[in-house]
């Protein structure tokens, strides 16, 4: 055939020529200067095929078609300004609002909002349920496609809920999140928590599975952010699997990546580098949805809410990061990046679990 014509005339090169070729583009480094350090174990720069590592068992990459991810507004609810705010993010680009804070009046602050057509995440009760599922019945949203984190207390009682809850598959009741200190092991540890209260309140696992999201918040390292969120997923599936779940798609979860500025920095433009940077990992990492706080910018905070809505337009309208499902699968840095993580999350699950039996 053809083809093999083609491949028996470009034979593959031997590690040692390769090596070669990147000591020449370093002046003769070292090629240990490009190794990864995580959780004490050095990753090389590249391998030659059939030398990576077993992966993990399940794909790591769950999207299908195409790569979609929620542009989220963080809107102070509080604020006399919140309505205008709320609107002036979904006009922007926005598809999903976070709402933090206790507004007096929640009609007024999301009139004229199509809730129908974006998600809401707010720290609410069942009250506000009720209040944010008449409002989608106003507005005639079909009960599948009510999107919306309820985020209830950690302690509370949802066992009055579940019937209602049956015919709307996307309300989450909980959310999970790391953090500050980024403590992914805690979110997991928490998470398994709440499934099986929710189990001890008559939920089944893979009802459970769905009232659940996960605010992770990111960090500047573009591949470790990137391999740290695909890494939870796959912890996260094997956490819902000792459940036995009837469905599949019950190992999945929703990733909520958060963008996170330090506490210092040298110029206030330099936040505006960071955002985009965390946002590429996240979405390369398959987040659901993406918050990115503004940052404070001497122009301003109504450029700083523009500009950081324009990264969400940028990154999917034109860089087309939400034309590829999977972008970064099959990148060996990354993949064993993340293998790396599963371990390390695994071998903490076994200490924290043991800690809880000998307790017991």
């Amino acid at each position: 055939m053809a083809d093999d014509k083609l491949f028996n005339a470009f034979p593959p090169s031997a590690r040692e020529q390769w090596e070669a070729v990147i000591k020449k583009e370093l002046k003769d480094k070292e090629l240990s200067t490009l190794f990864v350090q995580v959780e004490g174990a050095q990753l090389p720069p590249f391998h030659m095929a059939g030398e990576a590592g077993p992966g993990g068992s399940r794909r790591r990459g769950v999207k299908r078609a195409g790569n979609t991810w929620r542009s989220t507004g963080s809107i102070d609810s509080a604020s006399p300004e919140a309505n205008k705010l709320a609107l002036e993010a979904l006009m922007g680009g926005a598809d999903a609002l976070e709402l933090y804070g206790k507004p007096s009046n929640w009609n007024g602050l999301l009139k004229d909002v199509w809730v129908g057509a974006i998600d809401i995440a707010v720290d609410g009760d069942a009250a506000l349920l009720d209040q944010l599922l008449a409002l989608h019945e106003q507005q005639n949203t079909p009960d599948a496609e009510v999107s919306l984190c309820l985020g209830l207390p950690h302690d509370a009682d949802i066992s009055a809920l579940k019937d209602r809850l049956a015919k709307h598959p996307r309300i989450r009741l909980f959310s999970v999140s790391d953090g500050a200190a980024r403590n992914t092991q805690e979110a997991l540890q928490q998470g398994r928590m709440l499934l099986q209260r929710m189990l001890d309140q008559g939920y089944t696992i893979d009802d459970a599975s769905a009232r659940l999201q996960f605010r992770l918040h990111l960090g500047d390292d573009l591949f470790l952010e990137v391999a740290r969120l695909r890494a939870f997923r796959e912890a996260w599936a094997a956490v819902v699997d000792e459940f036995n779940p009837q469905h599949d798609c019950s190992h999945n979860t929703w990733l909520q990546a958060v963008v996170s500025y330090p506490a210092e920095t040298k110029s206030g433009h330099e936040n505006l580098i960071r955002a985009t940077l965390q946002a590429v990992s996240a979405i390369t990492g398959g987040c659901d949805g993406l918050t990115i706080p503004a940052p404070r910018i001497p122009e301003g905070d109504a450029l700083a809410r523009r500009i950081v809505r324009n990264i969400h337009n940028l990154l999917h309208d034109e860089s087309f990061l939400g034309r590829v499902a999977d972008p970064i699968g099959g990148s060996y840095t990354v993949e064993q990046l993340t293998t790396t993580y599963v371990h390390e999350m695994a071998s903490a699950w076994d200490r924290a679990s043991g800690l809880t039996a000998d307790q017991s």
